[in-house]
């Protein structure tokens, strides 16, 4: 299980360290002027990626200035590339902005190994075969489903959120 600081023992930000080259970390293998993209050293999968901005935002991603925020997603594309290119065995490389492990905007890129057929076009649904609801966070995202939702519930909520300014 994971375990590590979300910033130095002098309070400063991990990934700005990073960036400055003050921490090392042996996975960098993308970045341009604006962002950089190195391999977990807590990886789920292999390739699993983390890009940031070099400049420092918090970690709610979509609190970025639009500008900022659609070159981010641009760079996700161009390293997402990188990692379809390198694996034969991936066709699809998914994309979380989660940003509760660091304060610092990152998005991560998790290789999906085995989804190489969608490579040639050929699609295929896949399903977990989980049913997953959380009433509350609770420190990870998964993309399962969960048990069907109620309708009128669905359209009272939908139509609550329509109010919304």
């Amino acid at each position: 299980m994971a375990n590590y600081k979300s910033s130095t023992d002098k309070g400063k930000c991990i990934f700005c360290e990073i960036i400055k080259g003050n921490i090392q970390t042996p996975g960098i293998f993308w970045e341009d002027d604006e962002f950089m993209a190195f391999l977990s050293t807590w990886p789920s999968v292999e390739g699993f990626t983390v890009i940031v901005p070099k400049e420092h935002y918090g970690s709610d991603c979509l609190a970025m200035p639009d500008d900022v925020l659609q070159g981010f997603v641009l760079a996700a594309k161009k390293v997402s590339n990188i990692l379809l290119k390198h694996f034969d065995d991936v066709g699809r490389v998914g994309l979380i902005m989660e940003g509760t492990g660091v304060d610092h905007a990152h998005i991560k890129l998790v290789p999906m190994h085995g989804t190489e057929h969608m490579k040639k076009g050929a699609w295929k649904q896949y399903l977990s075969g989980r049913s997953d609801y959380f009433e509350k966070y609770e420190g990870y995202i998964i993309s399962t489903d969960g048990p069907e939702a109620d309708p009128e519930k669905l359209r009272d909520l939908a139509e609550k959120l329509k109010d919304v300014k």
